[in-house]
């Protein structure tokens, strides 16, 4: 059994622009829930420790503290001015006993310098909740302070999802946490500094996708959220709330899940789209699929009479497959083939996954 939605997705993202730069370098005036506030003296001294590690890390002083492991996951989507980047952070090999941990979250272009461009602490304002942006010249800083209910634990594996916006490029991003003083004060609070290489694709130019994200579910949620909403759950999309699986094994009583958008497709007299999306199944490196699933049009046919390119409406594509119904254990890769009827240009997105 497949799914197939479609969206009129105008407003998809939104909220991204809104909860994922500095909170004081909005170019409009905060909604309600997002007023700035000042950090309190105990945020600001936990701000200006980390800001300060990450400068030393960046500029070779001291090596990345790792009392803990982090692993960056993310996708990339188009967001009204820039990129969009939902991620997944993965707290291992240990656990944080102190709690509001701090976190601190630097993009700095590939090759920037280390120095700081501004005196630490130095206006230091942040939105409501647990986001607090922060007066820097980067092309995103932000930080947060935690409590155990931000963190989604299992076993000895925490996870947190946020996200940022970034122009396309080539970055380094830095995050770093810190815990809290434990009341031992012999004890040296644990903290860990991250630098993860990201390059953010161009999707203004020319017929693209979003990333092709593999879901472990695919839920409704409210079609609009707050930006503090939108800032804790960065996978909630076009009235979704999609579980990111980041090819994790797929096993066999589950469903293959994955959604995307098309960007950049040809207007046809409609206003609508003339696109064909093909789905081919390969196993392992083969270059002959096994398998394809049914050709999926979206035109002035397929799309509800509302979907209107020209008012900025998204097509938003979900697939569902169970995977007993077609697989066996192993190592796969799906072939998406997209066809813009409009104008002969064509893309292709290959994602591997594996069946257990």
């Amino acid at each position: 059994m497949s799914f197939r939605r479609v969206f009129a997705a105008a407003s998809a993202l939104a909220l991204a622009a809104s909860v994922s730069g500095p909170a004081i370098a909005q170019d409009k005036p905060p909604a309600p829930e997002q007023q700035q506030r000042k950090l309190s003296n105990d945020e600001r001294k936990e701000y200006i420790a980390l800001n300060e590690l990450v400068d030393a890390v960046m500029a070779g002083k001291q090596p990345a503290p790792a009392d803990v492991k982090l692993k960056f996951q993310n996708h990339f989507l188009r967001s009204a001015k820039n990129v969009y980047v939902p991620y997944i952070l993965e707290v291992s090999g240990g656990t944080f006993s102190s709690y509001p941990v701090t976190m601190y979250v630097r993009a700095a272009r590939k090759g920037d310098a280390a120095a700081a461009p501004a005196a630490a602490g130095k206006g230091a304002e942040a939105k409501g909740g647990d986001s607090k942006g922060v007066e820097v010249n980067w092309p995103f800083a932000d930080v947060y302070f935690l409590t155990e209910k931000n963190l989604t634990t299992t076993g000895d594996v925490s996870e947190l999802g946020r996200a940022l916006e970034l122009p396309p490029g080539e970055y380094t991003l830095y995050i770093a946490m810190r815990e809290r003083q434990p009341k031992d004060r012999k004890q040296q609070p644990k903290s860990v500094v991250l630098a993860q290489p990201l390059t953010v694709p161009e999707m203004n130019a020319g017929l693209t996708t979003s990333s092709v994200i593999l879901a472990k579910a695919l839920d409704p949620a409210p079609e609009q959220l707050t930006g503090q909403q939108q800032l804790e759950q960065p996978f909630t999309i076009s009235g979704y709330r999609v579980v990111p699986s980041f090819g994790a094994p797929i096993p066999m009583s589950g469903e293959l899940m994955f959604v995307f958008f098309i960007y950049n497709e040809g207007v046809a007299a409609s206003g609508k789209p003339d696109l064909d999306v093909e789905y081919f199944f390969h196993r392992g490196t083969e270059e002959k699929p096994f398998t394809k699933l049914a050709t999926q049009s979206f035109n002035a046919t397929t799309l509800p009479g509302q979907f209107d390119l020209n008012q900025g409406h998204q097509v938003f594509v979900g697939q569902g497959i169970p995977v007993k119904d077609a697989f066996k254990p192993g190592d796969y890769r799906l072939e998406i083939k997209v066809t813009d009827k409009t104008n002969s240009q064509t893309i292709t997105r290959s994602v591997p996954f594996t069946v257990s």
